[in-house]
């Protein structure tokens, strides 16, 4: 028996250190982008438009969000120092967890000093990186408290979370004539009827790449109904490179430092669930080195960004919900993605190519990324004993406390900034939730 088990760990370690041939981890790679993509690119947008930066100035911000994505991707799957690095096939992408903070600052500097606002944000991005990096040791110590219980709500409130983003997607732009139109309905259905055909005729290469098939026929069905505009990409320049500190030296500002604490806390709360996730995907063993290798790689790609004009980094939940449609377990597709985003970055009209994919095409597929997402925390909920334990109410309270902030996102309005940052996560109020319930049902009086 304990042979088999080490020939089975053994065959898991060759296929998380597989090298595929080029053209398989190039889709594959460009599949993780086209994935992670929109919310890629959406982060640096925001903020930009809350400083009332020109056109210019968020297009250098999206290129170098690209980068330091594809740079944290490198950091992440290469390991190139054994303690920084989880050796998974990660996709590093800018975090929405820190969108609602950099935003307050960016609304103080809106029509002033746009610039300072800018260098104050990257200041305390550099800080938090800093931050984050240094105490993955004590957050790994943690992970005795993530048993399937606790994991299997965190990673099912990732999935819940995602999937009205998904949908959002799908709606379209409130300030556009398509929002909430029938087309944009039939266009996400008809993504994902392809992206279920590719995986009902294919079982091998084909199927791997159901997502991307579906996202590039979606996007020429979307066409000739007039809901593609590549425009954008003629009027995008041919050439850039994102330099260091490119809007000046960095400031730090006490209140935006100490609110990206918190926002980095939150990061690796949703980075330690989805390792988890991506760990059990890939049938790795998620022990506390490899979480906290990983927890110090996205600490690191943050401190980086706020030096190369972008914001904290983590794992993307899109890309894991691609690793389990695919089942491909190599760290180097990952790789291939982080080529790819960093090529990207240096093309502004690559970068339009991928913001010209209609939302309700990646919307269709964003349904199944994330539902996949989902139904993995579902399954390992699945393998928790509910019986003559108080399993069952723990799982149902954090999980109507994750839906909170999802079906009503102004229940913490009136909340102070600290707490808005807190709980306006789903996943950091479900995790919250059930770690705490877990320690007080399961751990104590234990001896």
């Amino acid at each position: 028996m304990g042979v088999e088990v080490l020939e089975l760990e053994k065959d898991v370690e060759q296929e998380i250190h597989e090298k595929l041939d080029i053209k398989s981890m190039f889709l594959l790679g460009v599949q993780h982008v086209a994935a992670m993509c929109a919310g890629a690119i959406a982060v640096p947008m925001i903020l930009g438009e809350s400083l009332g930066l020109g056109v210019e100035q968020i297009n250098t911000l999206v290129s170098a969000t690209l980068m330091m994505a594809g740079v944290g991707t490198f950091i992440q799957t290469l390991n190139v120092h054994g303690k920084i690095g989880a050796k998974l096939p990660m996709v590093e992408g800018v975090s929405f967890a820190g969108v609602s903070a950099l935003v307050a600052v960016g609304l103080s500097y809106r029509g002033t000093d746009s610039v300072l606002g800018l260098q104050i944000m990257f200041g305390a991005t550099i800080v938090s990186g800093i931050f984050a990096f240094l105490v993955a040791p004590l957050f790994g110590k943690l992970l005795k408290y993530f048993p399937p219980l606790v994991s299997g709500v965190v990673v099912t409130s990732m999935g819940l979370s995602l999937i009205p983003v998904a949908l959002r997607w799908i709606a379209g732009s409130p300030q556009t004539s398509n929002y909430l139109s029938l087309k944009n309905i039939f266009l996400a259905l008809m993504t994902i009827g392809i992206i279920l055909m590719v995986q009902k005729i294919s079982k091998g290469f084909l199927g791997n790449i159901a997502i991307l098939i579906g996202i590039f026929l979606g996007t020429l069905v979307a066409i000739p109904m007039g809901l593609a505009d590549f425009s954008i990409i003629n009027e995008a320049s041919h050439f850039t490179i994102n330099t260091p500190l490119q809007f000046g030296l960095p400031k730090f500002e006490l209140t935006a430092v100490l609110s990206l604490f918190l926002v980095q806390l939150v990061i690796m709360t949703d980075a330690t669930g989805n390792q988890i996730n991506l760990s059990d995907i890939c049938s790795v063993k998620p022990d506390e080195e490899k979480i906290v290798a990983g927890l110090r790689g996205h600490g690191l790609t943050s401190a980086i960004a706020g030096v190369f004009n972008s914001f904290p980094h983590s794992l993307f939940g899109q890309n894991v919900g691609i690793a389990a449609i695919t089942g491909v377990k190599s760290r180097f597709v990952g790789t291939a993605a982080g080529v790819i985003l960093l090529t990207v970055s240096f093309f502004p009209k690559l970068v339009a190519i991928l913001t010209a994919i209609p939302s309700p095409v990646l919307g269709g597929a964003g349904i199944i990324m994330f539902g996949i997402v989902a139904a993995n925390g579902v399954k390992r909920l699945g393998t928790v004993n509910y019986e003559k334990n108080k399993n069952l109410v723990i799982v149902a309270t954090s999980l109507g406390m994750a839906l909170a902030p999802i079906s009503t996102p102004q229940l913490f309005t009136n909340f102070p900034q600290w707490g808005k940052i807190l709980f306006q996560s789903p996943v950091t109020l479900g995790a919250l939730t059930v770690l705490i319930l877990n320690i007080v049902f399961n751990e104590f009086g234990k001896k």
